[in-house]
């Protein structure tokens, strides 16, 4: 039987992308189970407002390309609500984004809590509720900041949201304020920035390229529709490749257990928790560390 992966632990860069790997795929069951149960509802509405997203945008692309614009009314209400689904769309796949996150980030909590023990689906549900309002609230005021940020100078908006990436692990592994969570995390990322900032490109590299087996198909399937002036046999190509989309964006998973794994990093080198830990439980031999690793020597 595999040791469960040691959490609290300083890692190096390649370190945390195989161990984000490792985690994954040990808990592929359990963990994929409670984002499709907590996160389902997000991929079914998505998949109907980009339904929608690609259906007006195939519409737009076929009278672009027949030169006919239609009446100056027709076309003013058909753009609103063409703008209109683009923003719904745009903040479905956002609170999907936040889920995951959240999710994730619970299932880690759970999974540490047990030492190493897979959680369950209720377990996981039980600390996605009691978090997920005050991740709302906190994912709402990041997201002004970094936008601010981004409005203000680009530079600033990057570094803010490398930053701010470690606000929610902060929160939910150690129950803590956002206020708390915070500052922790300006003072974790200090000399550190690089190194998050490294993680997540390449974690998102990863993710993107996955991403993209329903985003390209999709994409073409919508341009080229606009060609064509029977467009019916389109509409279950768009659907299912919406479904997809959304679907991977469950993918987005493994960039977020390589934050965590870049949060324990950071805390074990500033606060050692990992190694005091193993130094209380040295010599016990309860029930309590049971599912504990060996030590090694």
């Amino acid at each position: 039987m595999n040791q469960p992966l040691e959490l609290r632990k300083a890692r190096d860069f390649g370190q945390i992308i195989s161990d984000s790997f490792q985690f994954l795929r040990e808990n592929f069951k359990p963990l994929f189970t409670s984002l499709l149960v907590i996160c389902g509802i997000f991929i079914l509405v998505g998949t109907v407002t980009s339904t929608f997203q690609y259906m007006g945008m195939m519409g737009i692309y076929g009278d672009a390309f027949s030169g006919n614009s239609g009446n100056a009314y027709e076309v003013t209400t058909y753009s609103y609500t063409y703008w209109l689904s683009v923003l719904f769309n745009a903040f479905i796949l956002l609170m999907l984004e936040l889920c995951t996150y959240l999710a994730t980030m619970s299932y880690i909590s759970v999974y540490l809590e047990r030492g190493g023990a897979k959680p369950t689906l209720a377990e996981v549900w039980g600390y996605f509720r009691y978090y997920f309002f005050r991740i709302l609230g906190s994912g709402f005021v990041l997201l002004l900041l970094i936008m601010l940020g981004m409005v203000c100078c680009l530079i600033p908006g990057i570094y803010l949201s490398v930053v701010f990436s470690l606000v929610i692990p902060i929160i939910v592994m150690e129950n803590a304020s956002f206020s708390y969570a915070f500052n922790k995390s300006f003072r974790l990322i200090k000399e550190n920035w690089w190194f998050v900032f490294g993680m997540s490109i390449v974690t998102g590299l990863i993710v993107s390229v996955l991403s993209s087996v329903a985003g390209v198909p999709i994409t073409v399937i919508t341009l080229m529709g606009g060609f064509f002036a029977h467009k019916s046999y389109t509409l279950p190509l768009i659907v299912l490749f919406s479904f997809l989309r959304n679907l991977l964006m469950l993918t987005y998973t493994l960039p977020n257990t390589a934050i965590a794994l870049c949060y324990f990093k950071l805390s074990e080198e500033k606060e050692g928790l990992g190694l005091l830990g193993r130094m209380e439980n040295f010599g016990k031999t309860t029930d309590d560390n049971a599912g504990l690793p060996s030590e090694e020597y």
